[in-house]
């Protein structure tokens, strides 16, 4: 693979899995970017440990906060970081769950031109559930069950071209919850997932080949999580005061462009 194939994927890896455009999507109308199974396998774990250690920075408050409710919990004593921690793990288990069984098919099913529909639908969704949404709920007035609820949606990212943070954002605006918190709950449903990913990824690679962490590798987890780093934050900063219509805007573009490729590609 080249260093704009590595570069061209951190990036589309970096400003996907954080904003709700999607990176599966537009990862499955170039399929050429990066050659072999297992050089697409091992650039994929590599960007995604980027991502995760950007989200770990970012939030790391939250980690933190959860990280000590698990101890106050199994001492009884829970708190808010208890609460978030057990609604992070109600939102994971789902999609956790569905992903185990149904990742492979539904990428067999979505080919780049349903992917890039997906894409531009998705853009539509968003723009519509946050001009509807009402904003008075916080990250504080979650339910086990919504918690729950969203896992389920999020499981439908599954599909290319469906964004796990659009969705799950969509959903969270159309019932009421404030722009900021339900970016920052998408994206601490993301923590885990990416971990688990990354590890019976690397497990699923390490039974057919031997990994080598080589300089295009490190360069991809790098570029992807400083790209993810300052995605995350403009977008926090930006939906503390605005809406979304400038990110839902920009999926649109991207599955319009998309489709075009796509369209041209199967023509070829």
């Amino acid at each position: 693979m080249t260093l704009l194939d590595v570069l061209t994927v951190a990036l589309i890896r970096g400003l996907g899995e954080v904003l709700p455009i999607g990176a599966s999507g537009p990862l499955a109308v170039l399929p050429g970017l990066v050659g072999s199974d297992d050089g697409r396998a091992a650039l994929s774990i590599a960007t995604h440990c980027g991502i995760l250690v950007a989200l770990l920075l970012y939030f790391w408050r939250d980690v933190l906060a959860m990280v000590v409710g698990l101890w106050r919990l199994a001492k009884g004593k829970p708190d808010a970081g208890s609460w978030l921690m057990l609604h992070v793990a109600a939102g994971t288990v789902p999609a956790a769950a569905l992903g185990g069984f149904l990742a492979a098919p539904t990428a067999d099913l979505i080919g780049p031109v349903l992917a890039s529909i997906l894409i531009l639908l998705g853009g539509v969704i968003l723009l519509v559930c946050d001009r509807l949404g009402v904003t008075v709920r916080r990250v504080e007035h979650l339910s086990i069950s919504f918690a729950a609820g969203l896992g389920l949606v999020q499981a439908l990212a599954l599909f290319p071209g469906v964004s796990r943070t659009g969705i799950t954002i969509a959903t969270a605006r159309l019932m009421g919850w404030e722009r900021r918190e339900a970016a920052r709950f998408s994206l601490l449903l993301a923590i885990p997932l990416i971990l688990g990913y990354v590890a019976v990824s690397l497990w699923q690679l390490t039974r057919h080949t031997q990994p080598i962490l080589s300089a295009d590798l490190q360069i991809a987890a790098i570029a992807a999580g400083m790209i993810a780093f300052t995605a995350i934050a403009a977008m926090m900063a930006w939906v503390d005061r605005h809406t979304y219509a400038p990110l839902a805007v920009a999926r649109i573009v991207v599955g319009l462009v998309a489709l075009g490729i796509a369209l041209l590609s199967s023509l070829g």
